[in-house]
């Protein structure tokens, strides 16, 4: 039972982009114990699909951790964007449409979970590998966002997606993928959000006996090395050998495409690494668990199928110089867009 003499604490939330969703929760994480909370959405003025999904996972572990502390919302009403992509109730605030309940439209994609366990037991139903499943539910939201065009930006976006998705099935230990999207007409970017709670891309990678990891961030800058990976490299056990072998090239090969025109953000332990074009921006965090931000220029995936050859190269190469704590090529997966992969 929560004391009704207990001192109450006002946090305002101001700004959801990239930088101040970390920043807020970062400043939540700080508030005293032994208050109870008020979390002020009044003077928030700017969301986005990955501010939502990060400061929402925040909320929810931070009003969990802080019990029997209370936490409780105002001015939450004005915002019927973040209420239809599902962002209050994904924090348990009972306001707006549940997560994953909106139907999603041809510029946005609302805050969705997706149970790994499920998509583990819809395999094995469908007598099929989980990358199978994983590639199917991504070639739908692919669909959605580009507009069922059929074209570069759906298999782009398919690709993108799949990659991601893989990582967390794959690595994480995670119980659920959480993820949201949307398309700017006026930039002509498409923002991908993936987030999980699982072990996070550190532990991820200390299994790889051949890589010195001294900190979250090296982990995130050897995350986005071509061919690292905790389960590729030389003389670890080969689990597998067809399409869907892990190769540790799925974060390089997004990170490239969203370098041509967009931007890409990873956030995991203790920092978040923003890539722009060049310049790169290097940020406090304290999030158990990975999430990234994919943001896709729109004109400059026209020409994607030779950049992924282009890139797997490159990589294939800085892998080659890498030398043992790399997997020297990229599986077939990692090689080809949603439709090639299809018609195989």
């Amino acid at each position: 039972m929560s004391d009704h003499h207990r001192e109450i604490v006002t946090f305002a939330v101001k700004c959801l982009d990239f930088e101040g969703a970390i920043e807020a929760a970062r400043d939540l994480w700080r508030l005293p114990t032994g208050v109870d909370y008020l979390i002020d959405f009044g003077p928030l003025k700017w969301l986005e699909p990955f501010g939502m999904l990060y400061f929402a996972r925040q909320l929810r572990t931070f009003a969990n951790e802080r019990k029997p502390s209370r936490c409780q919302a105002k001015n939450h009403e004005g915002h019927g964007y973040a209420a239809h992509m599902g962002f209050f109730q994904s924090f348990g605030l009972n306001f707006g449409k549940e997560a994953g309940a909106a139907n999603g439209s041809v510029v946005y994609i609302p805050i969705t979970e997706v149970n790994i366990r499920k998509l583990h037991i819809e395999a094995g139903q469908s007598q099929v590998q989980v990358q199978e499943i994983i590639e199917r539910h991504c070639a739908k939201l692919a669909a959605v966002l580009a507009r069922n065009d059929g074209g570069p930006l759906q298999h782009t976006l398919g690709f993108s997606l799949r990659e991601i998705l893989r990582n967390v099935t794959e690595h994480s230990n995670a119980d659920s993928i959480w993820y949201a999207a949307q398309y700017w007409p006026n930039k002509q970017l498409v923002e991908l959000s993936i987030l999980d709670q699982g072990r996070g891309i550190r532990t991820t990678l200390s299994r790889n006996p051949h890589l010195i990891i001294n900190s979250d961030e090296d982990a995130i800058r050897l995350a986005l090395k071509p061919g690292i990976s905790g389960r590729a490299y030389e003389g670890a056990p080969q689990l597998r050998d067809d399409a869907w072998a892990n190769s540790g090239y799925g974060l390089f090969m997004t990170s490239q495409i969203c370098a041509r025109g967009g931007s890409f953000a990873l956030c995991s332990g203790d920092r978040g690494l923003l890539l722009n074009g060049e310049a790169e921006k290097v940020l406090d965090a304290g999030f158990s668990g990975t999430a990234i931000r994919m943001c896709i220029y729109v004109p400059e995936v026209l020409a994607l199928n030779e950049a992924l050859k282009e890139f797997s190269s490159r990589g294939e190469y800085l892998a080659g110089q890498a030398g043992k704590s790399a997997s020297m090529r990229a599986s077939v997966s990692s090689r080809m867009l949603t439709k090639d992969f299809s018609s195989e």
